[in-house]
C-alpha cells in the first residue's frame, strides 16, 4: 500500500473498533513508522511503504484497535513544548496539567519582580514521568527541583526524560511527602491521584492501561489532599506555597480541607474554563 492507502486503511480499522479520532490516530501511527511529521504524509501520499514499514504499521494499528493508548505505542508525549518518553510504567501527561506549570511560572515571575531570589526550592510529589518537575527546571533555571515518587519504575522513566532533555532534577524514591521531610520548600507542586473509584470504573478503556495508583485518590478522591494538609506547614518556608492539580468539581472540597488548617486558597481554571489548580498559602 502507499501512504494514502495506509491512512485510509488504518482509519477504517480503528473506526470499526470505536476508537475516538480514528483518522488522527492512524495518521500519527503511520507518521511514527515512517519517522516523519503528520503533515509530511500528505506530501508523500503516493510513496509506497516498504515491507517492514507496512508490517510495523499494521502491528501498531492492531495495538491501537485494542485500546492501547497512542502514547504508549509511539513512546512519546508532548508537554509544555517538550517531548517526553512515555511507557506503561507512568501516567500519560495531559494538557490539563500544563495549567499547573503555567500558573507556577506566573507566580515565580511575579515574585521575582518584587523580590529576586538566588534559588527557588521546589518539590514535585508523585512525579511520574517527571513532566512537571522537568518542565519547571527547564523554564526556571534558577529553581532547584526535586521529584518524588513511590514507584521505582516511574522514577526510571523520569530520569531518562531528564537526561534526554538536558535538565537537572534530583529524584527521590518514597511514599508521599516522606522523601522531602526535614527540609523547607518554597513550593510544593503535585498532580496527585484524585479520581474516585466510581468515576474510575466509568473511564474509557485506555485509562485501564495506565497505572491505577496514579488515578485513585480514595473513596471521595481527596485522600492525598488531606494527608498533605496535615503536614504542609512543617514542609514549607515562611511564605511557601502549595500548588496542586484538582478535578473539575473538587475546588470547594479541597479548598475547605486546607482552609481548616489555616491556609488561604485560590483556584485557577484551565483553558476550557474548568477549575484545575488550587493554590494554598
Amino acid at each position: 500500500m502507499n501512504v494514502l492507502e495506509g491512512m485510509r486503511w488504518g482509519e477504517e480499522r480503528l473506526a470499526a473498533k470505536n476508537i475516538e479520532n480514528p483518522r488522527f490516530d492512524a495518521d500519527l501511527l503511520l507518521a511514527g513508522v515512517l519517522n516523519v511529521t503528520r503533515d509530511k504524509l500528505y506530501f508523500e501520499r503516493d510513496r509506497v511503504l516498504g515491507q517492514n514499514e507496512e508490517i510495523a504499521f499494521q502491528e501498531w494499528i492492531t495495538r491501537r484497535s485494542e485500546h492501547e493508548p497512542l502514547q504508549y505505542i509511539l513512546k512519546r508525549q508532548e508537554f509544555m513544548g517538550l517531548s517526553f518518553y512515555i511507557d506503561e510504567r507512568v501516567l500519560i501527561p495531559r494538557a490539563d496539567s500544563e495549567t499547573l506549570v503555567e500558573t507556577w511560572l506566573e507566580l515565580v515571575r511575579s515574585e521575582e519582580r518584587r523580590k529576586p531570589r538566588q534559588i527557588i526550592k521546589v518539590a514535585d510529589l508523585c512525579t511520574g514521568s517527571g513532566a512537571l518537575a522537568i518542565s519547571m527546571a527547564h523554564y526556571s533555571p534558577k529553581s532547584e527541583v526535586v521529584g518524588t515518587d513511590l514507584s521505582p519504575d516511574a522514577l526510571a522513566v523520569a530520569r531518562e526524560n531528564a537526561v534526554n532533555l538536558g535538565v537537572t532534577v534530583e529524584w527521590r524514591l518514597g511514599d508521599f511527602a516522606a522523601p522531602i521531610r526535614g527540609e523547607s520548600w518554597d513550593y510544593i507542586i503535585s498532580n496527585p491521584p484524585y479520581v474516585t473509584m466510581d468515576d474510575y470504573l466509568q473511564c474509557a478503556p485506555e485509562i485501564f492501561r495506565e497505572p491505577s495508583m496514579a488515578f485513585l485518590g480514595g473513596q471521595d478522591g481527596l485522600d492525598f489532599y488531606r494527608r498533605l494538609a496535615e503536614e504542609a506547614r512543617s514542609l514549607l518556608n515562611e511564605g511557601g506555597k502549595l500548588l496542586l492539580e484538582i478535578g473539575w468539581d473538587q475546588a470547594e472540597s479541597v479548598g475547605e480541607i486546607f482552609q481548616k488548617k489555616g491556609f488561604i486558597t485560590q483556584v485557577f481554571p484551565d483553558l476550557a474554563g474548568r477549575d484545575r489548580v488550587i493554590l494554598a498559602r
